[in-house]
Parts: C-alpha cells; structure tokens; sequence
C-alpha cells in the first residue's frame, strides 16, 4: 500500500501548476505535509495514523534525499506493524555515515557508525527489515509499544534467534538487558495490539506464566479460545476492545447489540467450567501504565508479585 495519493511543487513541476496547489493549499482544499509535497485533506483527515506517516515517509523519500534508510518507528508503519499511539512528525532514518543522531527539514537521524543494518524493500522505499525493526523499537521505545511490535513480528514468521542475533550485534546499545526481556516475553500467538499489552501488565506485575488463545472444547464439538488462561489459578482473561462491537467486519453482520449479548452467553460458558475459578475483562484504559490491570488481576484471582505496586508505579513513571 502506498498510502494517500501526494501532489508536488518540487522541481519540474510546471509553475502554474505549483501556483494552483499553492493556492488549493491556501483554501484548505489541500494539507501540507512536508516542504513540497500536499494532500487532499478530506482525504487526509479521514486517514488512520499509519497512512499519514506513510505519505510523509513517501514525500520525504521523494525529495530525492539520497542513502535514507527508513527505521524505527517510521519502519513500523511502512511495514505495516501494528502500533500504540503517535509515529511523531518526523521521518526517522538510520544513517550509518553518523555516529551521533540529528534531527532537521523533518527527518530524525539516527546514527549507527559505520553499522549498514539488514533493509528491505517495502512500496518502493528502504527500510530496515523486521528483525531491525523490532530490535530497535525494543531499545529505544516504551515496553507497552515494543512488546506490540515484537508480537507482529513473529506473527510475520521471524524467529526469536534471529532477533536476538540481531541485538547481539547492538554491544554498545543501552537498554540491552530490558530489551532482551521484551524479546523472550514476545509471542506470535497474541491475536491483537490489546491482548499483547494485557499479557506485558500481567508480566510486570509478577502474574504467573499464561497460555495465550487457549481453547476449551464446547458441547458442538468446536472450541472456544480466551485470550490469556493462567492455569495456576484458573482464571481467563479476556481483552475487551471496542472493535468487536463498532467495526461492521468484526460483527459478521450482527448488530452491536447482538455481538454483547453473544459474549455475554459466551463467558457464562466458559465461567460455568469446573477448571476456571475466576474471569476478568480487561480495557485499553486497564492495560495501560497506571491502569486497572492490577485490581483486575487480583479480583480474578491471579497472583501477582509482593512488590507489584513498586513495579506498575515504574511502569507508568515513563511517558507512553
């Protein structure tokens, strides 16, 4: 995908063209997204996050800025990886003729002295590929987005020992030791953004080891799967994203209405089983830093370590 169409002003477009996208600009009718390069705004304003920082990714690509090395977050959404709040409005770049980082003209450099990292070709632009990626976000972004990524990743089909080889080249890189904690807790199995950072809380919080999408057989002969299952205390526990009831491709042509009283059925089977002791439901506000996950846990009967306060008061110390 390519993201939203661009128009230009560079360099050998026709001067009265460049004049009327100027003026199209000026009316509102178009959305500067870098120095040159515009986009029609409704068809901005009704663009996800990931698309805008595609076309900004695409403009400053198309400004002829030569050896850009598309990276970290920018990598994130050019391969389409799922993420947890803002890509910023910077293009970042790793740039292995620079030892130290610049920011300028929106792009981000980050410098890997003389290190050429692994790269691929996504849509016509270099950027560094997954294990890279993922290497990079694990080092230098919050643990709640990172663990995300990791997640995608190896749903992709990347193994763990080849981004952990990856970080074994990063020796002068900080943050190697909570990076390499992100990479043993990643799972392909996590389903979405929400259940991979409900399952990070719960690790942080000293919650014993959960299985993910584990499946209980039902009556029809078929299974239901829950998102995380702690069988140390019998407790299922599910995340509750809004998407299931207001998005028309998640409700299989059944209304709002029809899809809760569907999982309300649903969880009165499963808390009806004699294995499960305790059931929570968990919220993109819960899951977050400084959320409810801890009441959650405990209500529902999962353990959490003694210093659990100490360790979820850190994590929310950090800005997400």
């Amino acid at each position: 995908m390519m993201g939203i169409e661009l128009v230009s002003t560079a360099a050998g477009v026709d001067a009265a063209d460049g004049i009327a996208i100027r003026r199209a600009a000026a009316r509102g009718e178009l959305v500067r997204v870098r120095r040159g390069a515009y986009a029609d705004a409704s068809e901005w304003e009704a663009a996800s996050a990931h698309d805008r920082h595609v076309s900004l990714i695409r403009a400053v690509v198309d400004s002829g800025r030569a050896a850009l090395i598309v990276s970290h977050v920018s990598a994130v959404a050019q391969h389409r990886l799922p993420w947890i709040g803002s890509f910023g409005d910077r293009v970042v770049v790793t740039d292995p003729a620079r030892d130290r980082g610049q920011t300028k003209h929106r792009i981000q450099r980050v410098g890997s002295a003389g290190r050429m990292p692994p790269v691929e070709l996504v849509d016509g632009v270099v950027v560094t590929s997954l294990a890279v990626t993922a290497v990079d976000v694990a080092l230098r972004e919050h643990p709640w987005r990172a663990i995300v990524v990791l997640d995608a990743v190896l749903r992709r089909g990347v193994s763990k020992s080849v981004i952990r080889d990856e970080l074994a080249h990063r020796t002068a890189a900080r943050s190697r030791v909570r990076a390499l904690r992100l990479i043993d807790a990643a799972d392909a199995a996590a389903d979405s953004p929400g259940e991979s950072i409900t399952r990070w809380g719960a690790i942080v919080l000293g919650a014993p080891p959960a299985e993910l999408q584990h499946a209980f057989p039902n009556e029809w002969g078929g299974a239901e799967r829950v998102d995380l299952w702690f069988p140390a205390s019998g407790t299922i526990v599910e995340f509750d994203g809004a998407t299931k009831y207001t998005r028309p491709e998640m409700r299989n042509g059944r209304t709002a209405e029809e899809v809760l009283v569907a999982e309300k059925r649903r969880e009165d089977r499963l808390r009806a089983r004699h294995e499960v002791n305790g059931f929570a439901r968990v919220t993109w506000a819960d899951a977050m830093p400084a959320g409810q996950l801890p009441r959650r846990l405990i209500e529902a009967g999962v353990p959490l370590a003694p210093n659990w306060g100490a360790a979820w008061r850190a994590a929310a110390s950090r800005t997400l």
